[in-house]
């Protein structure tokens, strides 16, 4: 990796030192470019929160998991959230729709998901921002973000190709390049389960970042 090769100082002030770089005997100065929320690309600490395969619920409408953003002040961008078919275990196949949506309050009981740091150097996650499976409680519904539909079939084309290649991205290009999808105070996320079966099993890997 090519790290820049001078500098110039440019007044008026008290004067700045820039980075430049020298290409074909010309000095081009050498930029850092910041993401939509004013950050350089790359210094804010990322986290990741996966949730490991589990069971389908013969119980229409099942919240899978929630993320939820109880700060006061931190902002949550969500950039990734991956569904991962489990492969690896022998289903009668089915077609699952499923819901990405909103949330007014956070999730309750079920199982607590500890995120980790991409960095461990980074600050650790505030307690704040938490992160459940199969929660029975709260989790309130306030937007439907997105549908979608997906086979639990091992034995299919489709879901083979999904976890072969890491799982379904559930945020759109779309939002990912304007900031991701933004948890503000008080809102969240919930992942939810429309059918009423227990055929299959998916897991799930949520990354975000908090500023």
């Amino acid at each position: 990796m090519t790290q820049a090769g001078d500098s110039i100082l440019v007044t008026p002030g008290s004067g700045a030192t820039v980075a430049t770089h020298t290409v074909a005997s010309k000095e081009h100065q050498v930029v850092m470019v910041s993401d939509v929320s004013g950050h350089i690309e790359g210094t804010k600490p990322i986290y990741g929160a996966l949730i490991p395969s589990q069971v389908h619920v013969a119980v229409a409408n099942t919240v899978h998991w929630d993320l939820f953003n109880a700060d006061a002040a931190f902002v949550v961008r969500v950039l990734s959230i991956l569904q991962i078919p489990n492969v690896t275990t022998a289903v009668t196949g089915v077609v699952f729709d499923w819901l990405l949506e909103r949330t007014t309050a956070v999730g309750t009981g079920g199982a607590s998901i500890t995120p980790y740091e991409l960095d461990t150097a980074n600050t650790d996650l505030d307690a704040d921002v938490t992160c459940r499976s199969k929660p029975t409680g709260g989790a309130t519904q306030s937007t439907d973000l997105r549908s979608y539909s997906i086979s639990s079939e091992e034995t299919a084309a489709a879901p083979l190709q999904i976890a072969a290649q890491g799982g379904l991205e559930l945020i759109p290009p779309a939002w990912y390049l304007n900031g991701g999808l933004v948890l503000r105070q008080n809102q969240g996320i919930r992942c939810v389960q429309v059918n009423s079966s227990a055929q299959g099993n998916t897991g799930w890997l949520i990354t975000f970042t908090m500023e």
